[in-house]
């Protein structure tokens, strides 16, 4: 190994504690918990083709995500953590394409800042730390970009065979969202004549093999009745659902998202449209372009341009530098100066509104580790503004977000979203003795989403979970436990039934035991 790579090998080591929480950590509901709890059924199970719902196989998406996160129980173990693991090798991957993406678009000796910026986005952190598909998916689109730029500049066989084989490995990821970046390269692809290489093609087949072999075998199972409700599950999100939202959604969904980052992104963004022909193809025309093919879409969530952040990171170093290179007291440089002076004011500011409002839970390990990580960014960027030395300024810019992300991921408020729930649920069954006793589920009385959010989150901690759910508390075996929703009168309670826990965090669930 030569000391360049040596050197590229010790640079990556400062990601690890980005991305590694070896705290307790929780689960949201959807679409976290949901995965975690199909991973499960499929290794209990046996079953690595159909989804599963308890004992009803689901039909609205494939199978990717949950048998990732099941192969990597089978491999490791049955913890919290385990299900993680996938999701941090795509993220290591994707840090890895917008290394080589800076290279090529930019090509300056820093493409190491490109991957701590997009480190130190808050919507990328936060997916990468959670169990769901848009953190895989999102670094198979960057490959796609990498491997399609670099097979054009240099018409490596290799490269070409990955322009291709990323596009059905992502459709086995989120399926139809997967047009959306292979819309945005296709005028590339086409001008650059890749598409007609064989070597595309054959990576193209390649890449479908897993999904048109878990296709096939899945509609030999369940029927293509059963299958095709992944088209159905495409209609109900191109409708209006309750994911639907007004078409200019992203111009400030991602703005927040992109904290700290945003002022200058946009800089980098227009200072793009000025560069070679590839640099802006890729960093103007192509973040742009998905953002309105997104916008078009009824359903418009948070995590959609999670695929485009590795562009809005480099174009963020684009932004800092062009930041630093001014030296006009123009527009540019009163923006620097909200950037450097106004948002690290305001995230102090919010830091002590939100402990002292209570929105947040903060606890005697996390409120420390928040409040230290806040000051030290606020410091770091404040002092921004007095340096006079280029490479400083950019040294102080990146470190001092970097210190705010570390701080957070490590007080757990990024990894443990549901902790006071957590906390019930583990005392609950330790004080109770219930580790070994299989709990089972009634169908829930109240029709809402905040009932089956709890109720995932809760049976995500519960140790043992019976096969089926119960249809009603008739069904439930004596001296049995189980979850339910049932209102009892408090005084009358039926002599055959004992309510063993209804602490409020798990309303509106109940523990209830059979006697």
């Amino acid at each position: 190994m030569n000391k360049n790579n040596t050197k590229i090998n010790l640079k990556f080591l400062l990601f690890f504690p980005l991305l590694i929480y070896f705290g307790k950590r929780s689960l949201i509901a959807y679409d976290e918990g949901f995965y975690a709890l199909q991973a499960r059924w499929i290794i209990e199970k046996s079953n690595w083709i159909g989804p599963m719902w308890w004992d009803q196989v689901t039909s609205d998406r494939t199978i990717g995500i949950q048998f990732l996160i099941a192969l990597s129980k089978k491999f490791f173990g049955d913890n919290l953590f385990v299900i993680y693991i996938p999701i941090i090798f795509a993220a290591i991957l994707m840090l890895c394409c917008t290394y080589q993406l800076h290279k090529e678009l930019i090509k300056d000796k820093n493409p190491i800042y490109s991957a701590l910026i997009l480190s130190t986005t808050y919507l990328w952190i936060n997916y990468a730390h959670m169990a769901t598909q848009d953190m895989v998916f999102s670094s198979l689109v960057s490959l796609g970009m990498i491997s399609t730029i670099k097979a054009y500049k240099t018409n490596n066989k290799n490269q070409i065979l990955i322009s291709g084989s990323w596009i059905g490995l992502a459709v086995m990821m989120k399926t139809y969202l997967t047009i959306i970046p292979l819309l945005g390269m296709l005028p590339f692809l086409v001008r650059s004549k890749l598409i007609y290489k064989r070597n595309f093609w054959i990576g193209t087949i390649l890449g479908f093999l897993p999904f048109v072999f878990w296709s096939y075998k899945y509609i030999s199972i369940y029927s293509f009745h059963t299958y095709s409700g992944l088209f159905e599950k495409l209609m109900f999100l191109s409708k209006n659902n309750h994911f639907t939202n007004p078409f200019y959604y992203y111009l400030w969904n991602l703005s927040i998202n992109i904290f700290p980052w945003t002022i200058p992104s946009f800089i980098g963004i227009f200072r793009a449209s000025r560069l070679n022909i590839i640099s802006k193809y890729f960093l103007f025309y192509y973040p742009i372009f998905i953002l309105i093919l997104l916008s078009l879409f009824s359903t418009k969530t948070p995590y959609y341009p999670i695929q485009i952040l590795p562009l809005i990171s480099i174009n963020t170093y684009i932004g800092i530098k062009y930041f630093i290179e001014n030296k006009k007291k123009n527009i540019i440089f009163y923006l620097e100066k909200i950037n450097f002076l106004i948002i690290p004011a305001f995230t102090i500011a919010i830091t002590l509104i939100l402990d002292f409002s209570g929105i947040i839970f903060l606890d005697n390990r996390s409120k420390p580790l928040i409040f230290v990580g806040a000051g030290l960014f606020s410091l770091l960027w404040l002092i921004y503004n007095f340096l006079n030395n280029k490479k400083r300024k950019l040294n102080v810019a990146i470190i001092g977000a970097y210190i705010l992300i570390l701080f957070l991921v490590q007080s757990g408020i990024i990894t443990d979203k549901s902790k006071e729930l957590r906390i019930a649920i583990e005392d609950l069954f330790k004080n109770e003795k219930l580790s070994n006793t299989s709990i089972e589920i009634i169908k829930t009385e109240v029709e809402d989403d905040e009932a089956l959010s709890k109720i995932i989150k809760i049976m995500v901690k519960t140790p043992k979970i019976g096969e089926r759910r119960l249809d009603n508390l008739s069904l439930l075996s004596e001296d049995s436990y189980a979850w339910t929703t049932k209102e009892f009168n408090k005084n009358i309670k039926p002599q055959k039934y004992q309510i063993v826990n209804e602490d409020k965090l798990f309303y509106p669930w109940k523990l209830i035991y059979k006697k």
